[in-house]
Formats: C-alpha cells, sequence, structure tokens
C-alpha cells in the first residue's frame, strides 16, 4: 500500500474506535463527506442523566433493581436494570439517522441499510476497498444478528441496538471481532502489543490486558471496546461506597447513607 492509503486507513480506524466506544458507527464520516446529517443529527439520544440522586429516586428504583426480592442489590442486578434503562430511554427518544431512513419510518430495513453502504463507499474513494467491505460486512451481520425473525427490518429495541451495540454483548461482540480482525497482522487470534499500538487505540495495552500476559484477546478486547471495562470500575467504586458489611450486596439503607457520596463522585448514573 502506499503512504497516503495508509494514512487514510490509519485515520479511518480512529474514527471508527472512537464511534464505536460512544455506541456509534462509521456512517457519520460519510454523512459529513456527502454533506448529509450524521448520526449526532439525526436522532436525540437519552437524556442526560439527573446530577443528584434523592432519596425518593433510590426509595421509588430500590424495588425495581431487587429482581428476586432478596432487600439487596448484587452487582450483576445493578447492570442489568442500567442496560435496561438505557434501552428503555433509547426508545422514546432515538431517531433513525434520515438519511438513512429512506421511507421515514424511524425503521432500518436491509435496503436501507445496503442503500447507506453504497454511498458511504462512494464518499470514502480513498479508503482501502478492502477495509470498506470488511466494515460493510461486519454492518450486515449486525443487522442478521438482531433481524432473528427474518422480516428484513429492525425497528424498536433491535434498531437501536443496531447503532448502540455496547448495549447488547451478541452485537458488541460483532465489533469486537471485527477490530480483531482488522488489527490482528500476523493472524494468529490475539494483539500483540505492537499490533495494538500500530493501531493507536485510544487506550494503554496495560489496561486492556487485564491478565498481563503479554497479549489483547477477543473477550479482553471485548471487555474494552463494548465499555465493560469502564462500566465495571464504576459498579465497584458504588460498591465500595455504599457495601458498608461487605457482602457484595446493597441494601436500600446502604444506599441511603452513601448516596451523597455516589452523587458527589458522579457515579450514580448507573442508577439511571
Amino acid at each position: 500500500k502506499d503512504p497516503e492509503i495508509l494514512k487514510m486507513s490509519k485515520s479511518l480506524m480512529k474514527l471508527f474506535v472512537a464511534l464505536l466506544l460512544w455506541g456509534s458507527t462509521l456512517a457519520d464520516e460519510a454523512a459529513e463527506a456527502a454533506g448529509e446529517p450524521g448520526m449526532a443529527e439525526g436522532h436525540q439520544g437519552p437524556p442526560p442523566p439527573v446530577p443528584d440522586l434523592t432519596e425518593e429516586d433510590l426509595r421509588k428504583l430500590f424495588p425495581l433493581m431487587d429482581k428476586n426480592g432478596d432487600v439487596k442489590i448484587s452487582m450483576d442486578e445493578l447492570r442489568d436494570f442500567h442496560f435496561y434503562t438505557s434501552i428503555s430511554h433509547a426508545v422514546k427518544f432515538f431517531k433513525v439517522p434520515a438519511w438513512m431512513d429512506s421511507n421515514k419510518d424511524n425503521k432500518l430495513s436491509l435496503e436501507e441499510l445496503q442503500e447507506a453502504n453504497h454511498k458511504a463507499g462512494m464518499s470514502m474513494p480513498h479508503i482501502d476497498p478492502d477495509e470498506i467491505k470488511k466494515q460493510f460486512a461486519k454492518e450486515e451481520a449486525k443487522f442478521k444478528e438482531l433481524d432473528k425473525e427474518k422480516k428484513g427490518v429492525l425497528e424498536k429495541e433491535d434498531v437501536i441496538l443496531f447503532f448502540h451495540p455496547n448495549l447488547d454483548p451478541r452485537v458488541s461482540i460483532i465489533e469486537t471481532k471485527h477490530l480483531m480482525e482488522i488489527s490482528d497482522f500476523d493472524q494468529d487470534g490475539v494483539l500483540s502489543k505492537a499490533e495494538f499500538e500500530a493501531k493507536e487505540f485510544p487506550a494503554e495495552f496495560a489496561k486492556v490486558d487485564t491478565n498481563s500476559d503479554g497479549k489483547i484477546d477477543t473477550e479482553e478486547m471485548h471487555e474494552w471496546s463494548a465499555g465493560l471495562l469502564e462500566f465495571v470500575d464504576i459498579m465497584m467504586r458504588v460498591e465500595q461506597l455504599a457495601d458498608q458489611d461487605k457482602d457484595h450486596g446493597l441494601s436500600l439503607d446502604e444506599l441511603l447513607k452513601a448516596r451523597e457520596a455516589i452523587s458527589k463522585e458522579g457515579v450514580g448514573n448507573v442508577f439511571r
């Protein structure tokens, strides 16, 4: 490859990773190049979380989080509640980007996705065609994973998960496998430090290499690229602040006592 192609390829990778971590796709770059509204303009995401948790908030939310009724919230229950509410908010506010939604029904058909991919490819003539093909194949794989009934159309929660793959591991793992494929130069199934740094991912190798074995496998890459590492850090901080009896479960009384500390540290978004 000539230097210009390599330079453009690296720029594409940077943009792709940034958008992946925000639960989006490469379509914004294509939209901008074509003079179309990108995803940020095409839809509204969930409203920003309320800055401070109130006592009333916690009393109302606690029974919703405590799925097994044992008057303790486990980390699994907290995680499941957070992702459920994220999707519920998105259902109310999400709009399919107008430049992709040709019939304005706020759904995404396979034909609309393929047409959007075609527009994106036409607007990025300097990007390596093989990389573009891999990207588009990944987008169609996400579509097919979500279209379990083979209707050829995604709507409601499924269309949200297409654009926000970090909300469902079934979809985010497809994104991760794509990242691994285009980054694993020697095709040994893992990323060395050199391979990881060559792609200029916005993270330190050591942070992603959670087992410190000097390489990054698909599971480690998935935890990082889907935002799971950061979310786990936030949940652990909530547990540190509130779990007074160290039983790895949070009672309503413990949460009420730690409420101000949780808000002060800015980790209360897991309750939203």
